[in-house]
């Protein structure tokens, strides 16, 4: 790269405009211009420019369970420099450190049963609150709120009953029993069924729904569904 022809193009373009203004015959410059020479033409720098790889940091989420994947928080830039042949380096641009969350809690691979309820189920409370707070302390409520949570990571997702003494509030579970698009879901209820369960080794999980009516036909009651837990509760 001969970053020095711009330089050359200057000198030429100042001949060109005193030539121009001489054959106007505005000022006296036809003595002057014979004095123009360009000295630079046969003269070039060799300009060698270099890509400057980013660096990946990595920071370590125990809350995130090691099946999760690799989250980018900071995307990774390459930088810029160039170096003259006189050997002095000047960059352009700085490379900016690409960081990847990693979860480092104990891996949650479980197979079990997942069957659902409504706020309206027999035994259920009549406001369908739940039993878990959101992080900020405020209570959900299943008729007046919705069968959806917005956490802050994973978006709009299912609400779950588990056992919480498994599965902490908060808890995010990639569902998929084989028979519905696999979804993700948060742990924010409970039920004596689950907790019986997992006292004696089983997985059970119930998918919350507004209303018992509005669960039929969602395919739900294998007992081969997978749950993948992605983060250990809030």
């Amino acid at each position: 790269m001969e970053i020095y022809l711009l330089k050359l193009i200057g000198n030429w373009l100042s001949v060109l405009v005193i030539s121009f203004i001489s054959f106007l015959g505005i000022g006296d410059y036809q003595e002057k211009m014979t004095g123009v020479t360009n000295t630079s033409y046969t003269k070039t720098v060799s300009v060698v420019s270099e890509i400057l790889p980013y660096k990946t940091r990595y920071v370590y989420n125990s809350s995130k369970s090691r099946l999760a994947q690799k989250e980018i928080l900071v995307m990774g830039e390459e930088g810029l420099s160039y170096t003259y042949e006189n050997g002095v380096t000047k960059v352009l641009k700085e490379p900016v450190t690409q960081v990847v969350e990693v979860g480092t809690a104990r891996p949650g691979e479980y197979i079990g049963r997942l069957t659902t309820y409504g706020a309206d189920c027999a035994g259920c409370s009549k406001t369908g609150t739940v039993a878990c707070r959101k992080p900020n302390g405020k209570t959900h409520s299943l008729t007046r709120d919705g069968m959806y949570y917005n956490d802050s990571e994973y978006g709009k997702v299912r609400i779950l009953a588990a056992d919480l003494g498994g599965f902490p509030c908060g808890t995010i579970i990639l569902v998929n029993n084989g028979k519905i698009k696999p979804f993700y879901a948060v742990v924010m209820d409970t039920g004596g069924t689950m907790r019986q369960q997992y006292a004696q080794g089983y997985i059970w999980m119930d998918l919350a729904f507004v209303h018992e009516g509005d669960s039929k036909g969602t395919h739900t009651g294998s007992k081969t569904t997978r749950f993948s837990v992605q983060r250990w509760g809030w």
